[in-house]
């Protein structure tokens, strides 16, 4: 029993209290929207089942998180790569006919009545990959081969999926990562001064018709405010509508409807609820998480340090793109709110990667 609140105790007290109560959060808010007709009206009914899915989620993810905990760095550094092909193989199914579009986005995986995103779990799965390659104690010109063919394979399989908003948390993932290992500022100021080409090949050669026009519609909502602007302008409108403290216990409530606003525009419903002291809360715990993230445990030992570096870039990745989104200031591109928004797959995940940035140093040295 001592050993095992031994390894709790390298768990970040910090990180805990801010991911729980996002959590809890998540659940009153996605409950709300499923009673009084709110469901009916701005969800077609679909919140219910989703408030059940997340809740499920958020117990299978505190188990894999758990369990990372408690099985050491050691461990996760010995099973992190064939975890993160399984997930490679799980997305490359969503490419047959197994697989699901969603908002022409063919990231979803049909497994008998429940559906499974495998790019969600592929981010977390990454992350303790991309820090086995950067840890290992061979010659340098291995690690960033392994750590290129890892990022090569995932960008590749998501960007066949047309997952344009996961593809570009994989790039930040992987560019902070890198960042994070001390990579040669020669390197780094030769893709400063070719990111304009390369801007421009994403724009014209990368991005569709559609994604094009959300970006431009994300500059101006208005220019299409029935169309491709119509979601933006709508959670912008919800935003405003919930005031200062929100109309949670308004008798005479009517909420402005947000497309999406169980999954992606939580946050727009979260203000109607809460108002303008809602949408601070969540952004102090997601601030409070990514600080804690962002502090540094030697005595974890180098691989979970990355950890630690990959989960911070993901999660502060998501956050700014979705608050953005909901804000009418980015783009609509598919970005759940970590640990808020509904999505089954995403906060397991996300709770199985805390649970491994958190996790105790174990054997499993670097070869």
């Amino acid at each position: 029993m001592s050993k095992l609140l031994k390894k709790f105790a390298y768990a970040d007290m910090g990180v805990i209290l801010s991911v729980t109560s996002l959590c809890i959060i998540s659940l009153i808010s996605l409950y709300q929207l499923s009673q009084n007709g709110i469901s009916a009206s701005l969800t077609s009914g679909y919140s219910r089942r989703a408030g059940i899915i997340q809740a499920a989620s958020v117990l299978a993810g505190l188990f894999g998180g758990g369990f990372c905990i408690l099985a050491g760095s050691g461990f996760i550094r010995k099973a992190c790569l064939p975890v993160f092909f399984i997930t490679i193989i799980l997305s490359v199914l969503t490419l047959t006919p197994l697989g699901v579009t969603v908002s022409d986005d063919r990231a979803w995986l049909r497994l008998g009545t429940f559906s499974i995103q495998p790019s969600e779990l592929m981010k977390a799965a990454m992350i303790p990959a991309l820090a086995f390659s950067l840890t290992l104690q061979r010659s340098r010109v291995l690690r960033y081969l392994l750590f290129a063919c890892f990022s090569l394979c995932a960008c590749t399989v998501v960007y066949l999926q047309r997952d344009i908003g996961s593809l570009l948390i994989f790039a930040i993932i992987i560019l902070y990562m890198l960042f994070s290992a001390g990579t040669s500022k020669r390197l780094w100021a030769t893709g400063v001064l070719l990111s304009p080409i390369a801007a421009f090949a994403v724009w014209r050669f990368v991005l569709g018709n559609d994604q094009r026009t959300r970006i431009l519609s994300a500059l101006d909502p208005s220019r299409d405010p029935y169309g491709a602007g119509y979601q933006q302008l709508s959670a912008k409108n919800a935003i405003t509508s919930g005031g200062l403290t929100g109309r949670l216990y308004d008798s005479g409530r009517s909420f402005v409807y947000v497309a999406s606003s169980h999954n992606d525009f939580l946050l727009s419903f979260i203000a109607q609820l809460f108002g303008t002291v809602g949408i601070a809360a969540v952004c102090l715990l997601i601030v409070l998480l990514l600080q804690r993230l962002m502090k540094t445990d030697t005595s974890q030992g180098e691989f979970a340090s990355f950890i630690r570096v990959g989960a911070f870039a993901l999660f502060a990745g998501e956050a700014i793109l979705n608050i953005g989104m909901n804000l009418s200031v980015l783009p609509v591109i598919g970005i759940p709110l970590p640990f808020v928004s509904a999505g089954g797959t995403a906060m397991a995940a996300g709770l199985t990667l805390i649970g491994a940035a958190l996790s105790a140093p174990g054997k499993g040295k670097a070869q």
